[in-house]
């Protein structure tokens, strides 16, 4: 190698020293970064610390919902009619399912995994009795869910059922059998329609749970319900408890490895209630409108506590809370007798001639003398037309006492005219018709009352006269439920106070009864009309004089009623005031009046007139007004009348207002905490 002149030659030693001590530097200033680095790291954990635990904890554990028990319904003595009872239900763990057909060292395809899931659950649906189609949609499920969650297969068993089921488990592989808990209506018809039922929660219920801050696991949990009818639905943010949670140890696939999560919260259980319903009397009035389409209400006159809130034919609500099947829906839906249809607070019926004393009461008002007498030949002849009364021949000469008890329609013509639609309108509405009752009850009925107003509102024009004559029978275009009739004839009886209807009588800091206010009616007119209700059950002629008749008397030193008998001979009656009421659903031509107007029984069940009866009682000393309507029954003192009077006189035997009432206090003194 030559060498340039002038420059010495570099020391190769050197050189290498120089190296070597460049290359340390570097690496010393590396480790150095790195050992900060390292040091920042763990510097930055510590500083974190409760951050990662937090998220460690969350990666490790995961929260299982546990669904809270409902409030428990009583009746106004403590009959517990809905409550939480055990659920027996059946679910499937697919790969456990899918593993015990697997052959070893052959790893399963899919087809194989369905195959396997497919026999299992046909084994369950052999043992149980159920459809194919039931175990194509369980396959369906257990397909869709996670392979090692569980999936629900059957809830609601019967006892039986679930033994049979028990005995066979090692012979279904991943079916586990377990217990739940879910809403039960111990008395299945009777209280359907006023308490109603729960149901599995709908996307809709979904919503409204995220709403309220529930999580989104709960509704997908099996034992999560939401009130879907009644006082399930309407009062489903008090029945309905807080859920709690328990924390459960997963893998990094959510597969739970242990159940000793610890960090417990209990469920809140939801508000229980004391209802207003006497379940003896509900029963019977249920039992005694076995086969008819019907309503009956039954209430007291100055609590306006509803003992009695029945609409026939029922329904079994235990059916609805674990998914009713098609068919058996259709089938209830379908009925021309509309079981599902709660007739109390959602039907909507012509009152008939139980509208009588509103009209008397009105035309008093407007100035009709108090003797005011009437000729009836049968009918009335205004505008061009005979409206006519219901009795062919006519009563002859009526003054009111006659007119309401014998239901002359020719007498409330007249009245009606001398009222006026108006006047009538005011009244009826003093009365309680046209009024929405707040019963904790969803659908309830405002009725129509029609007047002027209303007339050129809906129909245009000005009202037609001849529509006052119809409207101070009844008929026409007024409307009531039976809810609103039972507070016209509480409000009757009660000598014009305006009581109002309540459902619920304790729990959840509601408040007693408020103490109902004079209507400012004229007492001489509402003796009036009492007297001619009086006449209806107890005077010759009454169109209800023949079921008026309780049998019933009242023991003259305890005041207590007893059923009439020879140790009971001179003890004072107990009577019932009363009217019957016919409301026509067709239209009768000229022709039919002139050839004879044909008989309910000779019509269709669908054709023939609604019949109504309302009453209420002890005449002498008031407490209970009764209302009973039977769709298409025909005549009201044919076939309403009896039923009241039977539901009346149950009602007075065992006098419940004379009982002291439940309390949620009393029935549920250790309970822990509830939702209020």
């Amino acid at each position: 190698m030559s060498r340039r002149r002038g420059v010495p030659a570099a020391d190769p030693k050197r050189e290498l020293e120089r190296s070597f001590d460049r290359r340390a530097v570097w690496m010393a200033g590396a480790g150095l970064i790195g050992f900060g680095g390292v040091g920042l790291r763990l510097w930055t954990l510590q500083w974190n610390a409760d951050q990662y635990s937090a998220e460690r904890d969350e990666n490790r554990f995961d929260l299982r919902i546990i669904a809270p028990p409902r409030g428990v319904l009583y009746d106004r003595f403590g009959v517990p009619l809905a409550t939480t009872a055990t659920d027996y239900r059946l679910s499937l763990v697919p790969e456990r399912a899918a593993a015990a057909f697997a052959v070893e060292g052959q790893r399963q395809t899919p087809e194989q995994r369905e195959a396997a899931l497919t026999a299992v659950v046909q084994d369950v649906a052999d043992l149980l009795a159920l459809p194919a189609e039931w175990v194509t949609a369980r396959v369906r499920d257990a397909r869709r869910a996670r392979r090692f969650d569980a999936v629900l297969l059957r809830q609601g068993l019967t006892w039986e059922e679930f033994n049979r089921v028990n005995v066979r488990l090692p012979e279904l592989p991943g079916v586990n059998a377990d217990t739940g808990s879910i809403r039960r209506y111990p008395f299945d018809i009777v209280y359907a329609h006023p308490i109603g039922y729960v149901q599995r929660p709908n996307d809709r219920d979904a919503e409204r749970m995220r709403g309220e801050g529930r999580s989104s696991s709960y509704f997908r949990h099996p034992d999560a319900r939401v009130g879907k009818a009644g006082l399930e639905a309407r009062l489903e943010p008090l029945l309905d408890g807080d859920p709690g949670s328990r924390r459960v140890v997963v893998n990094t696939h959510g597969r739970v490895v242990s159940e000793e999560g610890g960090q417990n919260n209990p469920p809140t259980k939801g508000a229980s209630l004391v209802l207003t319903l006497d379940h003896e009397l509900q029963k019977a009035a249920m039992e005694r409108m076995a086969g008819e389409s019907a309503a009956a209400v039954l209430m007291d006159i100055y609590e306006g506590d509803l003992l009695v809130l029945a609409s026939a034919p029922g329904f079994d609500p235990n059916e609805f809370v674990n998914g009713i099947a098609g068919p058996a829906f259709r089938t209830l839906n379908e009925d021309e007798k509309k079981p599902l249809f709660h007739k109390c607070v959602t039907g909507a019926y012509k009152p008939g001639s139980t509208f009588k004393m509103v009209t008397g009461m009105a035309a008093l008002a407007a100035g009709l003398p108090e003797d005011f007498r009437v000729s009836c030949p049968g009918y009335l002849p205004f505008g061009g037309r005979n409206f006519h009364c219901w009795r062919r021949g006519g009563h002859g000469s009526v003054d009111l006492h006659r007119a309401i008890r014998e239901s002359c329609n020719v007498f409330f013509y007249n009245a009606a005219l001398r009222a006026g639609i108006d006047n009538l309108a005011a009244m009826a509405r003093s009365f309680g018709l046209g009024q929405a009752f707040d019963v904790d009850v969803p659908g309830v009925e405002d009725g129509i009352v029609p007047d002027q107003a209303w007339w050129e509102r809906v129909r245009g024009g000005p009202w037609p006269l001849g529509n006052t004559l119809n409207v101070g029978i009844g008929q026409g275009d007024i409307q009531a439920s039976p809810l609103q009739l039972a507070v016209m004839t509480a409000r009757f009886a009660n000598g014009g106070l305006e009581v109002a209807p309540r459902l619920v009588r304790d729990g959840a800091d509601r408040p007693p009864a408020a103490q109902p206010r004079s209507l400012g009616l004229n007492q001489n007119h509402l003796q009036l009309a009492q007297f001619g209700m009086f006449g209806v059950c107890n005077e010759g002629g009454g169109t209800a004089f023949r079921h008026g008749q309780l049998g019933l008397v009242r023991h003259p030193d305890s005041g207590e009623i007893l059923e009439a008998s020879e140790l009971t001979r001179g003890f004072p009656p107990v009577q019932i005031a009363g009217k019957t009421g016919t409301a026509q659903v067709r239209v009768i031509t000229a022709a039919e009046r002139a050839q004879g107007v044909r008989r309910n029984q000779d019509l269709e069940w669908r054709l023939r007139d609604h019949a109504l009866f309302v009453c209420y009682g002890p005449y002498d000393a008031p407490r209970y007004a009764c209302v009973v309507v039977v769709e298409h029954g025909g005549g009201g003192s044919a076939v309403a009348a009896p039923i009241a009077a039977d539901i009346m006189r149950r009602a007075l035997l065992r006098d419940p207002a004379r009982r002291s009432p439940a309390t949620i206090a009393v029935l549920e003194p250790d309970q822990g905490p509830s939702r209020a």
